[in-house]
């Protein structure tokens, strides 16, 4: 039954606990890593497991990563992806309480469609919908549609524009005429309108044109480094920001587990998956032309870093120890002022497992969880 038909329940995403967990990425093959220890293929009904126990378990949301295309060289990490309104749309049925957000890239879908798949994806979850704003970054991606980038700034004014277009189509009956820079819209119309007068917004972007949008628009920014010094200058930057543009800032942050009995045991299988069996060469490319815009003036040993990084989980924090130490390790990203944590392994069903018999009761201890449905 779908998650409206079973029980109208509130969203997970909207209860009491400290620091909010999720999963990523896991409607892509080889989830966050880049490494030959990865699954090259997509499970669906892995995928109904792991979300199902998640949402049995009370985690607040899933959320999957936008992917069009693998990322070449010895593994093509990622080659095989579910589109993401659609594996919202199933997930949404097939959950109660958790809250499932589609991953979106603005150029790729205009705002009267977007509108109108969130709406539906809304009403099939009775409200649990959320949506991820990705403005934009991938060209390789982007020119499979004959779609050319803008320039940075512009794709962010764009997403002002494409959001303004959905909200209005979310709560205005009748007809939307709408004249923009970047989108025309003649008599839009939208039916049903979504449960929620508007679903939960995330928005990714750390430069200031993208903190000026995530922090106007969204309900959380997406914050992230495999650095706990970086990602605390980070998250402090942001408030800066916020401060001056007199709004909150509330974040959520990405993470790479691995949970075993010993600290030596856990650090010795991130090594085995990253050190040994991560494809370095296509992370290496990844850092220096794509998320640096082709800049080829950054220093060897910058990219040799990023790279590492991507290879263990997208640039991710990882969080490696055993149960008590990755406990320790969430409660001080909640120190830090971050709401919630979306994490992934190279194991989804194992790491899941294991997180929740083993890690869960130990945020419960630390005041960081209340929902008791973690612990049956």
């Amino acid at each position: 039954m779908t998650g409206q038909q079973d029980s109208p329940q509130r969203s997970s995403f909207f209860g009491d606990n400290a620091l909010k967990l999720g999963v990523f990425c896991l409607n892509v093959s080889g989830g966050m890593m880049l490494s030959g220890a990865s699954k090259p293929t997509l499970d669906w009904d892995e995928n109904v497991s792991v979300a199902t126990a998640a949402d049995a378990a009370g985690w607040e949301f899933l959320l999957p990563i936008g992917r069009w295309r693998g990322h070449g060289g010895k593994y093509n990490a990622n080659a095989e992806q579910y589109e993401c309104f659609t594996w919202a749309a199933a997930m949404a049925a097939l959950t109660r309480r958790i809250q499932v957000f589609a991953t979106c890239h603005v150029p790729i879908y205009h705002p009267m469609l977007a509108a109108k798949l969130s709406a539906t994806i809304d009403n099939i979850s009775g409200g649990r919908f959320g949506l991820n704003i990705v403005s934009g970054w991938n060209a390789a991606e982007f020119g499979m549609f004959g779609i050319e980038q803008l320039p940075h700034d512009d794709r962010y004014l764009m997403s002002a524009e494409w959001l303004e277009i959905m909200e209005s189509l979310w709560v205005k009956h009748g007809e939307l005429d709408y004249q923009g820079r970047f989108y025309t819209v003649e008599k839009g119309y939208l039916e049903p309108k979504t449960v929620q007068q508007r679903p939960v917004i995330v928005a990714a972007g750390q430069s200031p044109a993208g903190l000026d949008f995530g922090i106007t628009h969204a309900d959380y920014c997406f914050v992230g480094s495999d650095n706990w010094d970086l990602l605390e200058q980070t998250m402090q930057r942001c408030k800066t920001h916020a401060a001056g543009l007199n709004r909150e800032f509330n974040a959520l942050t990405f993470c790479t587990v691995v949970v075993k009995d010993t600290e030596a045991e856990a650090k010795r299988y991130f090594e085995w998956y990253v050190d040994e069996l991560g494809d370095l060469e296509t992370a290496q490319r990844l850092a220096n032309n794509i998320i640096s815009g082709g800049a080829q003036a950054l220093p060897p040993e910058l990219v040799a870093k990023r790279a590492r990084a991507y290879v263990a989980g997208w640039g991710a924090l990882p969080l490696v120890g055993t149960a008590e130490q990755v406990a320790d390790q969430l409660t001080r990203l909640s120190g830090m002022g971050i709401g919630g944590a979306a994490l992934g392994w190279l194991d989804y069903t194992e790491g899941m497992d294991r997180f929740n018999a083993e890690v869960m009761p130990l945020l419960h201890q630390a005041g960081l969880r209340t929902d008791t449905r973690s612990l049956s």
